[in-house]
């Protein structure tokens, strides 16, 4: 990735890990595969793992 979109990044555009994400919303795991599978929380697959996008979990906290 280039370094300049790494610097310029905001908090809420940064990508959270599924373990960073549960902790931010104080829930669970599998309540997070739950929300993504509802389609109340986008997910996006890298790899084997799912990544969040902080300013979706924002979004959602607000929403909830």
């Amino acid at each position: 990735m280039n370094r300049k979109l790494i610097e310029n990044e905001t908090d809420e555009d940064k990508a959270l890990t599924t373990e960073n994400a549960c902790q931010f919303l104080s829930i669970s795991r599998q309540t997070l595969y739950k929300l993504v599978k509802s389609k109340k929380i986008p997910g996006r697959k890298v790899g084997d793992n799912y990544r969040f996008l902080r300013s979706d979990l924002i979004r959602y906290f607000k929403n909830d």
